[in-house]
């Protein structure tokens, strides 16, 4: 299923507000309660992203409702010693009544790990930050060397059981957690070409991508076939991006994928200090399988939401 465009349009970021004027991104707020945020570069330092969504959340049978289908969040953890600091803004949900780091799969639930709870208290606006003290050792090595094996949970009271989730993922560019925001795909398709396949025959294959994305950003290859993808913002900053990692996402839909990224536009502006681009919560765009006539082509509908790292 692909999310629907409009309320996808509705949702152009858990972190991102565009002004009226200038189109320019509000990257999240992030200084914990007592300190301001701490460069990555530091050996003792693990920053670790989440992007939040309700369609990720697990229902249990005649357990408490869950999945807040309109809501979205962008959540940053950095780990340093024992401190664990989180810094997140949600969109199109209520209030939070908890917030939780579990331990568990993408599509299982596991028990709660670290509670950011009492933090909430200090909540402004649709964003909180602030730090917590973890003295489980094995449990914070665990959570920094594995980070998918743990979801964030934020909880509503109409969503007890868990309105957005989102699982972790280690980012290796940030120096500050208020650095980074998310876009979504309002359109786009992925675009395959027919062309000779491993072993003989022919097979679709990745030519380019077409999408926009909240905030007017444009995400397409540099060219056809060239296997380079760039993002382009309306300010003209651009980048592109080489794969570092790809994570599978279920029969149906394109993997996930955390990118390198280099400027290619103006060297100030929305997009000029992205670092690291994730691309998470894909749905759809999977290239047609089976036979097909040489040079044909074919853009396959997909949703996804981008998480933007500044360095």
């Amino acid at each position: 299923m692909v999310i629907d465009a409009t309320r996808r349009k509705s949702l152009v970021a858990a972190a991102i507000t565009v002004t009226a004027l200038g189109g320019a991104a509000v990257p999240a707020s992030a200084a914990t309660s007592h300190s301001s945020a701490t460069s990555h570069s530091s050996a003792a330092s693990v920053v670790l992203a989440a992007s939040l969504r309700g369609a990720n959340e697990v229902p249990v049978a005649g357990g408490p409702a869950v999945g807040d289908k309109d809501g979205a969040a962008l959540e940053f953890i950095q780990v340093k010693g024992d401190k664990v600091t989180v810094a997140v803004t949600w969109r199109g949900t209520a209030e939070p009544t908890d917030l939780h780091i579990h331990q568990g799969a993408k599509g299982t639930n596991g028990g709660v790990k670290i509670d950011f709870g009492k933090l909430l208290k200090k909540a402004e606006g649709h964003s909180v930050t602030g730090s917590v003290k973890v003295t489980d050792k094995a449990l914070l090595k665990q959570l920094t060397t594995d980070p998918g094996a743990f979801y964030a949970n934020l909880h509503t009271a109409e969503f007890p059981g868990g309105a957005l989730r989102g699982q972790l993922h280690a980012v290796t560019t940030v120096s500050d957690l208020r650095g980074g925001f998310q876009a979504s795909v309002v359109t786009g398709k992925q675009i395959y070409q027919c062309k000779p396949a491993d072993g003989g025959g022919y097979a679709f294959a990745q030519r380019d991508v077409s999408a926009k994305l909240g905030g007017g950003i444009r995400h397409s290859f540099v060219a056809p076939n060239s296997g380079t993808p760039q993002w382009v913002a309306p300010d003209g900053t651009a980048v592109t991006g080489a794969v570092l990692t790809k994570t599978p996402n279920g029969t149906g839909n394109i993997p996930e994928l955390d990118l390198k990224t280099t400027r290619s536009g103006k060297k100030h502006g929305l997009l000029a200090h992205t670092g690291e681009i994730l691309r998470l919560n894909t749905v759809g765009g999977v290239a047609p399988a089976g036979s097909c006539t040489p040079g044909a082509v074919v853009g396959v509908p997909y949703s996804a939401d981008y998480v933007f790292v500044q360095h």
